[in-house]
């Protein structure tokens, strides 16, 4: 069994070579260097990061669940990487980012290879129209993986992709709630759980980690383990990455902080602040909803965060979420290596600083 960091050695030359061989299948119905570019380009922004927590985790309940052929098994978990990179290409356009990973995204690089060609018109547009379309080419080779699969029974494979399915749609809708939250002066908190049950707790852990058993033995009796499991390790995961866009070093995320509040965005950390801030707080935080933050007004923003007791809240939840985490996978039915190799993958989480 790899431990997370060996399994990203192993699986990222799987990883890259699929993506070359898509490219240039691809790429070879066009003459134009242009396209050819930035169409390449989406190569170097997958392989430019990422911890692989999705296939890996797939990876993990597959060989749990008796599954043998690791090697055609880690080509098939190409999909929920090909998937994931999909979804930061769209969420980067949502979000207005141009970095991932400290590279540019896709609409920034193609909106400055159109600046510097001198094209004409809208060029912001077209760079977002082509980010678009790129994530869509990235969706449609994911399900390619799935579909017409002949290195799997078709009970196992037709499982699979069931589960598949059902992160797809549950990922979309954990979007749409994303985009519809930035629109809204106060959210409870339900709405907040339901949005991160959704598009984190699913779509990083438990969809995945079913995939993965279900691809081994479709008749596993594991949905309620990786619920459990996935549910209490995705909540962390999200509150993790809410809690470092406010206090995580900008170098280390190669991004910029407090961009939930100049997008609007709603979480645990902000919800707590207004239940539990005084008025003062309240009324300050919300002024700056929606604001690109000068250093002065971040650090006041960081400064409501701390005196209201939002960040040593968020930190407690944390810590409670992995600690539950790892009574679920103590008290499973896995054996004692999967075991050992689940809690590694907590204690990395605990460690998280991007």
């Amino acid at each position: 069994m790899y431990d997370l960091r060996e399994f990203k050695q192993v699986f990222d030359p799987i990883l890259k070579s699929f993506i070359e061989q898509r490219l240039k299948k691809f790429s070879s119905n066009s003459s134009d260097p242009f396209i050819k570019d930035f169409l390449s380009y989406s190569e170097k922004l997958t392989m430019a990061g990422g911890k692989r927590i999705r296939p890996y985790i797939a990876y993990v309940m597959y060989s749990a669940n008796g599954g043998k052929d690791v090697e055609n098994a880690l080509k098939l978990f190409v999909s929920l990487e090909i998937f994931h990179n999909f979804a930061l290409i769209h969420d980067d356009i949502m979000d207005k980012q141009y970095k991932r990973h400290g590279v540019d995204t896709i609409p920034a690089y193609v909106l400055k290879k159109l600046n510097e060609a001198g094209r004409i018109g809208d060029l912001e547009n077209v760079a977002n129209a082509q980010g678009i379309l790129t994530g869509d080419l990235f969706f449609s080779w994911a399900l390619e993986l799935f579909l017409g699969n002949s290195n799997f029974p078709h009970k196992n494979i037709t499982k699979a992709q069931d589960y598949f399915y059902k992160m797809v749609d549950e990922v979309c809708l954990g979007q749409i709630l994303d985009i519809d939250v930035t629109t809204r002066e106060n959210v409870s908190e339900d709405f907040i759980i339901e949005k991160t049950r959704l598009k984190t707790s699913r779509y990083t852990f438990v969809r995945p980690m079913q995939i993965g058993a279900h691809l081994a033995d479709p008749e596993n009796n594991m949905d309620d383990f990786c619920e459990d499991l996935g549910t209490k390790l995705g909540i962390a995961f999200q509150m993790q990455d809410d809690l470092l866009d406010i206090i995580g070093n900008p170098k280390i995320l190669e991004k910029n902080i407090l961009r939930d509040i100049a997008d609007r965005q709603h979480t645990f950390f902000t919800n707590y602040v207004f239940q539990n801030g005084t008025e003062e707080q309240k009324n300050k935080l919300l002024s700056y909803f929606g604001k690109e933050l000068n250093t002065q007004e971040g650090n006041e923003v960081i400064k409501i965060f701390n005196d209201s007791g939002s960040i040593n809240e968020g930190k407690r939840e944390i810590l409670d979420n992995l600690n539950r985490a790892k009574e679920i996978i103590k008290k499973s039915t896995l054996g004692k290596e999967h075991k050992k190799i689940c809690l590694s993958l907590v204690s990395v989480m605990e460690q998280r600083q991007h």
